[in-house]
C-alpha cells in the first residue's frame, strides 16, 4: 500500500514508473513504422465498400429467368492495402506479425497509462494542452493528451488485431462479444458518421509517432550530443515527465 500511495502521490520518484518508461520509449521506436503503416492503411480502407462501387461499379447481368444482377469488383490498389492491413501482405505469416503488432501497442497503451499519471494534485493540468510554455515541455504535452485522449480506442483496435490473429485466445468469449468486437474495429456498422470519424481518429495515432520520437530526441539523443560538446539549452525539465 505504501508504494501504491506513493505512485499516487509522487509517481515520479517510483523506480516502476521509470522502468515502464523505458519499456514504452524503446518498444514505441521499435513499433513507431509500424504504427504509421497500420493507421493510414487502417483509415484508407474503411470506406473499402464505397470504393468498390465508385472507383470499380461492376456491371449488370441479366440471367436466363431475368433476373437482374450486379457483379462485383474491386480495383486491385483497394484490395492490395486491405490485404496489408490485415496481414501484412504475408498470409498467415503476414498475420502472426500483425498480431504480435497488436500485442506490442497494448502493452504500449498499459505502460502510457502509468506513465501518463502525473499524481493527485496534478492529473487535471494533464487532460489538456497550456500556453506559454517551451517547445520540450509542448511536445511532451502533447504526446500525452493525445494518448489520454486516445488510449481506449487504440486499446480497443489493438485488442481486436489480436482477435484477428490469435483468436483462441479469445474463446472465452460468445459469439456476440466477438462480433461486436470486429464491427468496433472497422466501424462500417455504423454509418457513414462513424466511418468519417474512425478515418480521422484512424490517424491521430501517427501523431504520438511523430512525438514520441521527438520525445526521444530530447531524452536521448540530445544528452548524447551534449556530452560530445555541441552546446544545447540547459536540461531543466524531469526526463520522464517533461516538468
Amino acid at each position: 500500500m505504501g508504494a501504491l500511495a506513493g505512485f499516487g502521490r509522487h509517481p515520479q520518484s517510483v523506480w516502476l514508473r521509470r522502468a515502464l518508461f523505458q519499456v514504452h520509449l524503446w518498444l514505441g521506436l521499435a513499433i513507431g513504422l509500424y504504427i504509421l503503416v497500420i493507421s493510414v492503411s487502417g483509415s484508407l480502407i474503411v470506406f473499402r465498400r464505397e470504393l468498390d462501387r465508385t472507383l470499380c461499379p461492376g456491371a449488370i447481368v441479366v440471367t436466363p429467368s431475368g433476373r437482374r444482377l450486379s457483379t462485383v469488383c474491386e480495383p486491385a490498389f483497394v484490395t492490395w492495402m486491405a490485404e496489408f492491413h490485415d496481414h501484412l501482405g504475408g498470409g498467415r505469416t503476414g498475420l502472426w506479425f500483425n498480431g504480435v503488432g497488436a500485442v506490442a501497442i497494448t502493452i504500449m497503451c498499459v505502460t502510457g497509462a502509468v506513465i501518463w499519471w502525473p499524481g493527485r494534485t496534478r492529473w487535471r493540468r494533464s487532460l489538456t494542452l497550456h500556453r506559454g510554455v517551451g517547445a520540450r515541455r509542448f511536445i511532451w504535452d502533447l504526446h500525452s493528451v493525445l494518448g489520454f485522449w486516445l488510449m481506449l480506442l487504440i486499446l480497443m483496435w489493438s485488442v481486436t488485431g489480436i482477435y484477428f490473429a490469435f483468436p483462441a485466445w479469445f474463446n472465452a468469449l460468445d459469439d456476440d462479444a466477438t462480433a461486436w468486437l470486429v464491427r468496433l474495429h472497422f466501424g462500417r456498422a455504423f454509418g457513414p458518421w462513424v466511418e468519417s470519424l474512425w478515418v480521422m481518429l484512424g490517424l491521430l495515432p501517427c501523431g504520438l509517432v511523430i512525438t514520441g520520437t521527438l520525445v526521444w530526441w530530447n531524452r536521448v539523443m540530445r544528452p548524447r550530443m551534449a556530452d560530445h560538446g555541441r552546446p544545447i539549452e540547459a536540461q531543466s525539465l524531469d526526463p520522464i515527465s517533461g516538468q
